[in-house]
């Protein structure tokens, strides 16, 4: 029996066993022996569609009197509701490397999207998110953005970090995700075009701390991508 065949014997195996120890059911419905369900999967869109118009924190007054103008595209492929909400908050809350796999397919069968870089290829970032999360293996956006960099063929780095917010709630917390975003020292963004990626946005606050981080480094954002955005109440 060749390596190959006998390793994927016993990984199907092991999963088998798991499936007994810890039975599975579907992130999004329930559905019993799936992680992430066809129906569920299929919720995520192929296409990556814009939601920059729908964010306010990343918004800026056009001086012509137009729409406002957000400084780089976000993407997304799924409003953040229903089945879609319920499978990314299991996902959080849960170190699965089987859900893992089966967002990083979701992110595999999009078309490859164009990322408008100029200087070189583009790097990806993730999100940050805190240290607790990170250490848990729950860190799901750097699982989003290595996803979208080995489809994509661009280089991801985890490079952004997160401080300590406080007590701070509502509106003084969404300011507070401005500003609380860092590069670690040492990171190389000069000069290179730069892609965010997280789980969901919502406001575009977490993105314009970030986008802020990385233009401190020297680095330009070009894009953002998320598995999901907070649906656009107008």
């Amino acid at each position: 029996m060749e390596t190959t065949e006998w390793l994927t014997r016993l990984r199907d195996v092991w999963n088998d066993a798991l499936d007994i120890v810890f039975p599975r059911s579907c992130a999004g419905c329930g559905q019993w022996d799936e992680d992430l369900c066809a129906q569920c999967a299929a919720l995520f869109s192929t296409t990556w569609y814009r939601v920059d118009e729908q964010l306010p924190y990343l918004s800026h007054v056009d001086p012509e009197g137009g729409p406002d103008i957000s400084p780089f595209p976000v993407f997304a492929l799924a409003d953040y509701a229903g089945a879609v909400a319920q499978a990314i908050v299991r996902w959080k809350n849960v170190a699965d490397q089987r859900l893992d796999r089966a967002f990083s397919d979701v992110i595999g069968r999009t078309g490859v999207p164009q990322i408008p870089a100029q200087r070189g290829p583009a790097t990806i970032v993730a999100a940050p998110s805190s240290g607790k999360r990170t250490r848990q293996g729950r860190f799901v956006a750097g699982v989003i953005a290595q996803a979208l960099a080995d489809h994509t063929g661009a280089n991801y780095v985890n490079v952004l970090r997160r401080g300590r917010t406080g007590r701070v709630r509502g509106l003084e917390a969404r300011g507070h995700k401005t500003r609380n975003v860092a590069v670690v020292h040492g990171a190389q963004l000069r000069g290179r075009d730069v892609v965010i990626v997280d789980d969901v946005v919502t406001t575009g606050a977490t993105l314009a701390g970030a986008s802020r981080a990385v233009k401190s480094a020297g680095g330009r954002v070009i894009a953002s991508f998320a598995l999901a955005a907070t649906p656009n109440p107008r």
